[in-house]
């Protein structure tokens, strides 16, 4: 548990003068969590008895908002042995991986839609404001979703791989990704003992491999850019499958098509409709709509 950041356990005991518990909706005494329930209960609140939900797979509101608000304990039990039977349980939860891939993604937007301001351009250059926007979201996100252990190492890693970028030096990227990775294993060493921290650590440079090449083929057209990020979700999963059977000991065939179809849907399509729902709600319809086909397909895989 030392690892994980618990220094000490405890227990409470109840009594005749034990205050009532309250939900987190009727006090201000945590706002984060109180507005993670408040959204957790808006997923669920849209999502039951939806048309979605009738098709066969109704629990996938669950799904959503365990990708938005980090809860696991709002997927069913049975969806979870589904996704460990496909390997694709990692997806799910909110992890170092799903923080990193995250940052990537958000990253990649605002400096698309920075380069569309030729004001905005002169001002601060698109790669130094997509850098900064996706530390800062990723970090928003890992605190929205419970600012876990791994999340926190996360995002400390990816601050200080800005950090160097933006310091005004041409560092190799092999040397910015190995300064990182020294920066969390400084502050926290129990990460070495965290297959979490090596799968981040691995995507992170596996990412940075795949941006160093495509800086060489800018001025593709949007059809080319969404092919160049399949390819490299679909790189990182390569990247990602001899380290998961060092780590765990087994890699299923099922496991592995699996998370080749999953990581770029879920990640591409999936959680930036989940969490853009929190600013307007009806995209978490989309949400589900896209989770039903990719669900229909590991109950199969599982079967």
């Amino acid at each position: 548990m030392w690892e994980q950041g618990v220094q000490a356990t405890g227990y409470v005991r109840t009594g005749a003068r034990d205050v009532l518990p309250q939900r987190l909706g009727t006090t201000w005494n945590h706002p984060v969590e109180r507005m993670r329930q408040v959204v957790r209960d808006a997923i669920v609140a849209r999502l039951a008895g939806s048309a979605v939900e009738g098709d066969g797979y109704g629990r996938i509101s669950g799904v959503v908002a365990a990708l938005v608000t980090g809860d696991q304990r709002a997927i069913d039990r049975a969806d979870w042995d589904v996704f460990r039977a496909t390997g694709v349980a990692h997806l799910m939860s909110i992890s170092g991986l799903h923080i990193t891939l995250f940052a990537w993604l958000a990253a990649l937007v605002v400096r698309w839609l920075w380069c569309r301001s030729p004001r905005l351009c002169l001002a601060v250059p698109a790669p130094s404001a997509a850098l900064v926007a996706g530390v800062l979201l990723a970090g928003a996100y890992a605190l929205f979703s419970g600012w876990g252990v791994p999340a926190q190492r996360t995002v400390l890693m990816l601050a200080t791989i800005a950090a160097l970028k933006l310091g005004g030096r041409r560092w190799p990227w092999p040397q910015v990704w190995l300064l990182a990775c020294a920066v969390v294993v400084a502050v926290d060493p129990w990460a070495l003992w965290q297959a979490g921290f090596w799968l981040s650590f691995v995507a992170v440079g596996v990412l940075f491999a795949a941006d160093s090449i495509a800086d060489g083929a800018r001025g593709i057209s949007a059809t080319g850019h969404f092919v160049s990020l399949l390819r490299e979700q679909w790189v990182v999963t390569l990247a990602l499958t001899p380290l998961t059977l060092l780590l765990f000991g087994q890699v299923s065939v099922v496991g592995f098509v699996a998370n080749l179809i999953a990581i770029p849907w879920v990640t591409l399509v999936v959680t930036p409709l989940a969490l853009a729902g929190v600013v307007w709600t009806p995209l978490w319809d989309g949400a589900a709509w896209a989770l039903q086909p990719l669900a229909a397909l590991l109950q199969w895989l599982a079967a």
